[in-house]
């Protein structure tokens, strides 16, 4: 007995290959590729801002202006966006406490003195891996409470 194979390309194959398209598994191998040359460009522009966070947020007792604590939630948003092409444990939920503490900060009129030092210092260290994952989560809470006491200060100040 013989077996016979042949291989049938399907109209949708013969489509692809005509117009100049790719099969899935290149797209798959060259997005791979891409990644890995996004993820070093997007860490890099990752530390460019966060220098620009800590130079902003470098003196704990003077409060930024609004318009540098729009920029620093800029910041936030635009390291946000680095996020899908690198994987940095625990990063995107700390920048996303950090755009919440900055945020309550943006409605306030209260400083307290080194409100924004830690969200510097704690993006600098999840950002390098020197936190552990489990720990992550307890620093984010942290920096959740200290939004929630911004808040809840400026609400009594606001019915006084």
């Amino acid at each position: 007995m013989t077996v016979i194979v042949r291989r049938v390309k399907t109209a949708l194959q013969r489509e692809y290959r005509k117009a100049g398209g790719i099969l899935v598994s290149e797209a798959v191998a060259g997005a791979e590729g891409n990644l890995g040359e996004l993820s070093a460009a997007g860490m890099e522009q990752i530390d460019l801002t966060l220098e620009r966070v800590s130079a902003l947020t470098a003196n704990p007792s003077r409060r930024p202006t609004p318009e540098e604590l729009r920029q620093i939630h800029a910041a936030i948003n635009e390291m946000l966006s680095f996020c899908a092409t690198v994987r940095i444990e625990g990063f995107a939920e700390t920048l996303h406490a950090a755009a919440r503490l900055v945020g309550a900060l943006m409605e306030a009129d209260v400083w307290l003195d080194g409100s924004l030092t830690p969200v510097a210092n704690l993006l600098r260290l999840v950002r390098r891996g020197a936190v552990a994952p489990e720990n992550v989560g307890v620093l984010i809470l942290g920096l959740d409470q200290c939004a929630a006491r911004v808040r809840s200060h400026a609400r009594t100040t606001d019915t006084q």
